[in-house]
């Protein structure tokens, strides 16, 4: 049976390889869609609403979406003490709040 500091640690570790994961795979996406863009590629607003989410939220929807989950991650980050993890979920969060803020200057 596993004690549970070596459970802590293991989670710890996963948890890490989530994030790099993660870090990866936005890096990947924004790369993506640069490319997208650079080549001209470009969506009407009238196309964009064809495309809105099965849940019916438009990109500004997910995006407060995504930062209420974010913010909560923050605060078990900092109420755990673990402050690098919460300065890391603090960078998307303000890569977030700059999109929301570009989009309709309400946030």
């Amino acid at each position: 049976m596993m004690k549970e500091d070596a459970i802590e640690r293991l989670a710890q570790l996963l948890f890490d390889k989530i994030m790099e994961k993660q870090e990866q795979a936005d890096i990947e996406y924004a790369e993506q869609i640069q490319k997208l863009y650079n080549e001209g590629y470009s969506i009407s607003a009238k196309t964009a609403e064809k495309y809105k989410d099965e849940l019916g939220l438009n990109q500004e929807e997910r995006l407060v979406g995504e930062l209420a989950r974010l913010q909560t991650i923050m605060m078990i980050f900092e109420d755990k003490e673990e402050y690098e993890k919460a300065a890391m979920i603090l960078k998307k969060i303000d890569k977030i709040n700059e999109k929301l803020n570009n989009a309709s200057g309400k946030y």
